[in-house]
């Protein structure tokens, strides 16, 4: 089974994401005090994660997580210019409200967009500015294989722009969230 298919089928089951701080504050609400920015000053700024969480999916939660695996899919099998004008209509794609694994596919689709727009010579800026939103330091970010895969991606995209500091910050930002994942299969195993 491919990728796109496995993460259709995962999402076909799963409908929302709840916020889960360990801060016991509100993992959607912003930070006060940091933007995006801050990566530049402070590499090993912090990250805020939520969890997925399983609710009963819509006609148009479906719908959507059906076209979003169909962009995948396609894009797997296209190249340059192709891959990109797939991937840049999945990110078009209308979300439906309430449907909170909108955001893993979005950033499936982006990182997959990112990491095409790097095998291009003056893809590097492009690539960054598409990310830095969608991983802003003041979201909070689903804990997910995914985001750690976008963060390293953001790291590789602000290295060759010549933003260290902000390469340092997103590869920190992945290796908190891997670490996550791991302590979560661990209790996962122990129970």
């Amino acid at each position: 089974m491919n990728r796109c298919l496995a993460l259709s089928a995962t999402m076909l089951g799963a409908a929302a994401l709840l916020g889960c701080d360990p801060g016991g504050t509100d993992a959607s609400a912003p930070r006060q005090g940091h933007s995006a920015n801050d990566l530049d000053v402070d590499p090993d700024a912090e990250i805020i994660m939520h969890a997925v969480e399983r609710s009963t999916p819509t006609r148009a939660g479906l719908a959507y997580i059906r076209a979003a695996a169909d962009v995948l899919t396609q894009a797997e099998a296209a190249t340059g210019d192709e891959r990109i004008q797939v991937l840049r209509r999945g990110l078009a794609l209308p979300v439906p409200a309430n449907l909170g694994e909108a955001e893993i596919l979005r950033l499936e689709m982006g990182t997959t967009l990112a990491e095409t727009l790097l095998e291009r010579p003056s893809g590097a800026p492009v690539a960054r500015d598409l990310l830095m939103p969608m991983l802003a330091v003041e979201r909070s970010l689903p804990l997910d294989r995914v985001t750690a895969r976008a963060l390293v991606t953001l790291g590789d995209a602000t290295a060759k722009t010549g933003q260290d500091a902000l390469a340092a910050g997103s590869y920190g930002r992945a290796l908190r969230v891997m670490n996550r994942l791991r302590e979560e299969l661990v209790e996962e195993m122990e129970r």
